[in-house]
Parts: C-alpha cells; structure tokens; sequence
C-alpha cells in the first residue's frame, strides 16, 4: 500500500521582493482592472498549464498585493488597495511605503508566527528548523524554503527588533506552497468575505486575503454628517464582518441608552 506524502502548511514561495515585482509587472498590464488568472500567469513569462503561475498567484494574495475572484477559467485575479499602496508610491523616501513594505512582508501565516516568536532575533539554524519542522509540522524541503524567504523579507523590509508590525492572530490558510494551487484553483473562497463599509460602498476590495482585512492606521469608512462634519472609521488592526456588526450593535445600544441625547437632532 503506498504511504501517501505529507503535506507541508502554507507559505509564499517567492519573497516579497519578488512578489511586489510581479505585482508591478501585473500594474504594467492591467493598471487597477481586473483580468483572468492565465492572463496574469502570462504576463510573468508563464503558460496557461504552469504550476509556476499559480503559485506566484498564491504568494501574491498571502502577502496581501492581490485578490481574486470566481472560479474556474473565469477565475479572476487584481491588485489589492494594499497592494496599489505599495507599487504606486515612487517616491524617493516614503515612510508610508516603508510601514506598508514591513507589513506586507509578515502578513503570510507562518511569517507572523516565526516574527512574533523571534522578530529580526533568531536563533540558532537547527532550533528555527527545529519549531518549523516539529512545532509548525513542515517537511524539510519547506522548512529550507521558509527559513529561506523569512530571512530575505527581514533584509528587504528592514525589519529589526525595534520595529513592531502589525499582525493578525487567525487560522486563515492560503496554499501559496501547492504548486497545482488545489485550494484556489476552483476561485472558490470558503472563508468569510472581507467587509466592506456601507457608508463607502465604491470601496475596492479589503487588502488582506482571507476572513480579516488590515488597514493599519488607514480610513476604513467615511460618512459626511454635515458641510463642516466628517465621521471616519479608522482600523489600527485586522477585522471582520463578525467585528463590524458588533460596533454597530454597541452603537446602536448606545443610542437606546440616551448616551446620544445631548446631541442636536440635526446637523447645521
């Protein structure tokens, strides 16, 4: 009987470095529209059957450049708000692209947990490999792989032990390691949507794939109450749809409360 082959969690294949350069190479094509998935494997020199696209694809949405929707051959893929944040920014010194960049370079799973265990500090080569393969459950091919982009997006972004970066604490999967990309290859998405604001409903996709999005620090919702009066919403971490209607809930208790009614009626 044959002994079927364990497989190894997700990870990104690719650096971020690697990743934002895809992410351009899509912009040059495709500016901020959306496209079918072959088409954007194409426009990274890959053909309609490789592995290789889909993978790169993978490892996009893990680092939050990129969503997709559908499925099947009418899958389709485009830039996320995070990731336009990223790549359109040419300026020479940008701090805002700089935060995004450190973000995004632990925003895969496994990156987070190895940069809220050890951050820039780590340890010994046979203690990483041994949480990866023991703890974490990867083969040691992968365990090379993820020790090995885990060290290049420190390098890239920056990243040392006083920088504190924002990372979300959930179970969200992305299979940016199957090369046939099984998990997403039907453009089906189990996980619960991002949410989208009522009050910005021309609001483009959340940035983060999976159940949570994060806007760090960014304006999530925006509702003119008066000529002079704004109410913004500002996320300073990853939430969900489930967390969205919670506020409302408190609000709207709230209001029942009286805690409102000081407040005019109408706005001037």
């Amino acid at each position: 009987m044959a002994i079927k082959k364990q497989r190894s969690p997700s990870y990104p294949a690719i650096t971020l470095q690697e990743a934002i350069e895809r992410a351009k190479a899509f912009y040059k094509k495709e500016g901020k529209h959306e496209t079918l998935v072959f088409t954007a494997m194409s426009h990274w020199g890959y053909s309609s059957k490789s592995s290789g696209g889909l993978v790169t694809v993978a490892a996009l949405k893990a680092y939050g450049l990129m969503g997709d929707k559908g499925s099947g051959s009418e899958r389709k893929v485009f830039l996320t708000p995070f990731g336009l944040k990223i790549i359109m920014d040419e300026r020479i010194v940008s701090p805002d692209r700089d935060a995004a960049i450190k973000q995004a370079a632990m925003t895969p799973k496994i990156l987070a947990e190895l940069w809220n265990k050890y951050g820039s500090d780590l340890p010994s080569h046979d203690t990483l490999r041994h949480f990866l393969r023991v703890d974490k459950e990867y083969s040691d091919s992968a365990v090379k792989e993820v020790i090995k982009v885990y060290l290049a997006n420190l390098d890239y972004a920056k990243l040392n032990s006083s920088d504190v970066v924002e990372t979300a604490d959930t179970d969200e999967t992305t299979d940016s390691n199957d090369e046939s990309d099984s998990s997403n290859s039907s453009g089906e998405q189990s996980q619960e949507a991002p949410y989208v604001s009522p009050f910005m409903p021309s609001m483009p996709p959340a940035a983060r794939p999976g159940a949570f999005a994060t806007y760090i620090g960014e304006e999530i919702a925006n509702y003119r109450v008066s000529k002079t009066t704004t109410i913004r919403l500002v996320a300073n971490g990853p939430y969900s749809r489930k967390s969205m209607e919670g506020l409302v809930k408190q609000i709207q208790l709230a209001i029942e409360l009286g805690n409102f009614d000081d407040l005019p009626e109408d706005e001037s």
